[in-house]
């Protein structure tokens, strides 16, 4: 559980630093070319387009599930994608989740989300349905999933505390949480000389 404490005590520090910490970030999350890299969970420009331009985010932090006899903690990478659909709130996300402790591996997982809050809000909140691997008991094959993420944009870095839960379909899975920080890396804006 220190683990965890120490994740959540990292981001309240983040979401709640005094305003002249960040002050060569200033500008709301509207304002992406005044930002260094973009806004972390960002479907990309929505108007005129039936698929946005696809966003990319790093994320790292602490995997969380409750299995028997003791829960298990784990430190995880994963690479987020995301694009708009035509359809206004509506995206496509996909992840690739590694976990050191289990392997090299990473999970795979693709959802079609809802997104009912603005996304030039600092609260950014998504939930759907789609299908990973590796979580099926009869081996590698892919099962239902379930997915819920809450975040908060700071003005950091673009730095963005979020809590993802998740719920793979298939029997004997429990809820898994994961406790993190997101930063986005849209390639498409680097300038190379």
């Amino acid at each position: 559980m220190n683990r965890l404490a120490s994740i959540i005590a990292i981001a309240a520090l983040v979401a709640f630093a005094p305003a002249r910490a960040f002050a060569q970030h200033e500008g709301d999350t509207e304002q992406d070319s005044h930002r260094a890299h973009g806004t972390t969970f960002s479907t990309g420009t929505r108007a005129g387009w039936t698929l946005s331009t696809p966003h990319l985010d790093i994320n790292g932090g602490l995997f969380h599930v409750n299995t028997s006899p003791r829960a298990t903690q784990e430190a995880f990478f994963r690479l987020h994608a995301q694009t708009a659909l035509g359809i206004h709130y509506l995206q496509l996300s996909s992840d690739l989740l590694w976990i050191p402790q289990f392997g090299a591996t990473p999970v795979w997982s693709g959802v079609l989300e809802l997104a009912p809050i603005q996304q030039e809000s600092r609260v950014y909140a998504a939930g759907g349905i789609g299908l990973m691997s590796g979580r099926n008991q009869n081996g590698d094959k892919l099962s239902g999933w379930l997915q819920a993420t809450v975040a908060y944009r700071t003005p950091i870095h673009e730095l963005t505390p979020f809590v993802q839960v998740g719920k793979a379909l298939s029997d004997g899975n429990e809820v898994e949480l994961l406790f993190g920080i997101a930063h986005p890396l849209p390639p498409y804006k680097l300038h190379l000389p």
